[in-house]
């Protein structure tokens, strides 16, 4: 009960409907039909939307109302059933002040750890950078479960010393399990991306360290793109995931890239070697990463959302107006509730470009004699 809760626009019209009746049905109704009981419903309805207080008000005027209508209900003309109608709405107000006050102090309490679990989300899937250079950068992230911010989806925008290095991925399973494991992905990404100088190596860094912190049943499907300013080109490395996307010119096509094992699987011979793909990367065209929780999702029909048909229609520069209108569609496909975790990174290119140089190996340290 003290968990029970209703809104408060719903609340007030029940409430006052229930005064209401019982005022209509003393001015119109026969003697015999008595609604006088129904007063008793006020407070309990008052008490699971507001403050204690206010169901003390709402309990005082529904007593003060059933002793206006029947002033003699303590005098001799009263009998028991009407004075247990009286003691039944004090009851009900005095249990509906400890109801919304045991309420409240639960609130407070969630409000406390949803606080805590915001900072660690926060902390998790960090806010993308929506500009670095001329490379624009936009996400939109959908959990499956209810009220939970995050899931199994994972991203990530690095500018690193290499170039700038994105990760989209989805981990295998859902819950808490998943979570864990996107944050161990998330930081092995983190180190190896700062390090490592080149992305295939990354690549192996990230697979090596899930190798040894994941269950042997565990693994994570990803993909990977070093953008590079002044190259022209982008980087691909996929890793059991779906393929990119990538428009231009009013069209859309996937970028082929060899489709290596997840991550996490590198004591397999085939994870050793993982191919990096060189695609073309022009000012105007917008790349967008996506999970599976996206393209398969299904409407009443059991149709999949056709991603690249909505994409020849909303794709252009703003990266964030794109992602938003796709979101949007999305969820109208599914009718507002997604079956899985759904996640988009757009990376658009909106002119030229410095080059900038790669460090082709680590700084050592000058010695002066003295």
């Amino acid at each position: 009960m003290p968990a029970l809760a209703l809104p408060a626009r719903r609340a007030v019209p029940v409430a006052v409907g229930l005064y209401v009746a019982v005022l209509v049905s003393r001015a119109f109704a026969p003697d015999y039909l008595d609604m006088h009981a129904v007063l008793i419903a006020v407070p309990a309805v008052v008490a699971m939307a507001y403050r204690p207080w206010l169901t003390a008000t709402a309990g005082v005027v529904a007593l003060a109302t059933r002793l206006l209508l029947n002033p003699h209900v303590y005098g001799g003309g009263g009998d028991k059933s009407t004075t247990g109608v009286s003691a039944a709405i004090l009851i009900v107000t005095l249990f509906g002040c400890w109801v919304g006050w045991e309420r409240r102090r639960q609130d407070a309490r969630l409000h406390r750890v949803q606080s805590v679990a915001e900072v660690a989300q926060r902390a998790l899937l960090r806010p993308v950078p929506r500009a670095i250079g001329r490379f624009g950068f936009a996400v939109r992230y959908r959990a499956a479960a209810e009220e939970a911010s995050i899931g199994g989806d994972l991203y990530e925008v690095l500018e690193t010393p290499y170039g700038v290095r994105v990760l989209l991925g989805d981990v295998r399973g859902k819950g808490l399990e998943a979570v864990d494991m996107a944050a161990r992905t998330l930081g092995a990404f983190r180190e190896a991306a700062y390090d490592a100088p080149t992305l295939a190596e990354v690549g192996a860094r990230v697979d090596r360290s899930l190798n040894r912190q994941l269950g042997t049943e565990d693994f994570v499907t990803a993909v990977m793109v070093e953008l590079c300013p002044g190259e022209g080109t982008m980087q691909v490395l996929a890793c059991g995931h779906p393929s990119p996307l990538l428009v231009r010119g009013g069209t859309v096509g996937e970028v082929i890239a060899e489709a290596g094992l997840p991550l996490g699987m590198g004591l397999l011979p085939a994870a050793t070697a993982r191919a990096v793909e060189q695609v073309p990367f022009r000012p105007g065209d917008v790349l967008l990463m996506h999970t599976d929780g996206v393209t398969e999702a299904r409407n009443t029909s059991g149709a999949f959302y056709p991603l690249g048909r909505h994409l020849t229609t909303y794709a252009h520069n703003d990266a964030a107006g794109m992602l938003d209108a796709v979101e949007q569609a999305l969820i109208a496909h599914v009718g507002g509730k997604l079956e899985d975790d759904a996640a988009m990174l757009a990376v658009t290119l909106t002119g030229p470009l410095l080059k900038i140089v790669k460090p082709a190996r680590a700084l050592e340290p000058t010695h002066q004699s003295a």
